[in-house]
């Protein structure tokens, strides 16, 4: 039934550009990625009276690299985007409570409402969540079409002039837009099209991602829980359908040991850290391990091409540590509409810097003890000595205001 849903898009640019050789329908936006950036903006643009069409290479349903907790704060935006009621029904674990565990078992924990924004979290997967909100796009009007790759841009003038496309049957087409939407996630793949620059390999330093969902896990509800080992850390909660979700950071050189073995670097997490162990000893995967390189955090430079504009993870990537993630692709969209709105465009840069600066500077800080086991656990013994500490710095990672 929800493949069904997700077909119309296609027909939709079959339609459009079989009309006219050659060209090419245009329209006032091109948005580039249908994650929770790129759909909830074309939801705002859509709304506001603006030809939006929303590009997606993947067919939703789609898994996707996450650690799959919606923070309390991303409700306001879902609410006004319209598909609160829809998520809560999917079936996904209410989030009241984080815990922090070292590798020896101590323990510190988080209350959801310390966040300030409601009661509880939402533990849900990408596949529901993001189905949810690409469903909203097109309700909203905006044209959406899906398994259509973007495989070169024209730029002339330093402004993007064109994309062009690859649809599923390998048919290459090429559609017109006034603005250009990068919101491809942590690649940038539009902007890196766009500027002819390479995508960088994943260094000595760098992290590498992995999930999956699993069957067999000790049950235990309302709880996220972030485990602590060498070269490493990772989340755990429960989402929809009896599975849990289990997404972990580890080093490249970690990676590298393990390359084609994860099932045996998943078994060195939990001998290494003690409650992972007791939660997940007989947790099988039920989805094939899902692994992606992380390069860099932070903002990145805006593009250097006067009608791109890159939102969510393509524009700045935070550490999942701090689970405000999704957050800030859903700030980063409602602030660009606002910007458009405003008919401020220049605007957008610099107001998003203020908005997420102090956030992705202490999550910088929180990640790099997360990576020195012994600094960890030293961590977790001093804010477990004083609830006021703990609550203060879990309001940093937060932001101080709405975003618009």
């Amino acid at each position: 039934m929800r493949n069904s849903e997700v077909q119309p898009g296609l027909f939709w640019l079959a339609d459009i550009i079989a009309g006219v050789p050659g060209m090419d329908k245009h329209s006032a936006f091109i948005i580039v990625g249908a994650g929770p950036a790129g759909a909830s903006l074309a939801v705002r643009l859509s709304r506001s009276g603006h030809k939006v069409l929303l590009i997606e290479k993947d067919r939703f349903p789609r898994e996707k690299l996450c650690g799959e907790f919606i923070s309390p704060e991303c409700f306001r935006h879902f609410d006004e985007l319209g598909v609160s009621e829809r998520l809560l029904a999917r079936g996904g674990d209410r989030i009241v409570e984080t815990r922090f565990y070292s590798r020896g078992g101590r323990c510190v924990s988080v209350p959801t409402s310390w966040f300030g924004h409601g009661p509880f979290a939402l533990s849900l997967s990408r596949a529901e969540m993001d189905l949810e909100l690409l469903t909203a796009a097109r309700r909203s009007g905006a044209e959406v079409v899906e398994g259509a790759r973007v495989v070169s841009a024209a730029v002339a003038g330093g402004r993007i002039a064109s994309v062009d496309i690859r649809l599923s049957d390998g048919e290459r087409r090429s559609v017109t837009g006034d603005v250009f939407i990068d919101a491809t996630g942590r690649g940038g793949a539009l902007t890196r099209l766009a500027s002819g620059a390479e995508r960088r390999p994943s260094g000595p330093n760098g992290l590498v991602g992995i999930k999956a969902h699993l069957d067999k896990v000790r049950p235990e509800g309302g709880v996220c829980e972030i485990y602590f080992f060498n070269g490493g850390y990772g989340g755990l909660s429960h989402v929809e359908d009896g599975k849990a979700n289990f997404c972990f950071l580890v080093t490249a050189k970690t990676a590298r040991t393990f390359i084609g073995k994860t099932n045996d670097l998943f078994a060195s997490v939990l001998d290494q850290n003690e409650r992972a162990g007791y939660r997940m000893s007989s947790a099988v995967p039920v989805l094939d391990w899902l692994a992606v390189s992380v390069t860099e955090f932070g903002s990145k430079s805006p593009p250097a091409i006067e009608n791109l504009i890159a939102v969510g993870d393509a524009g700045a990537f935070i550490d999942p540590f701090t689970g405000s993630g999704m957050l800030m692709a859903l700030e980063s969209s409602e602030l660009l509409a606002s910007c458009i709105t405003r008919e401020r465009l220049e605007s957008f840069e610099p107001e998003r810097s203020r908005l997420f600066r102090r956030r992705l500077f202490i999550s910088g800080l929180l990640r790099r003890a997360a990576f020195i086991p012994a600094a960890a656990s030293a961590a977790i013994a001093a804010a477990g000595a004083s609830s006021h500490i703990r609550e203060r710095l879990a309001r940093s990672t937060r932001p101080y205001r709405r975003a618009v």
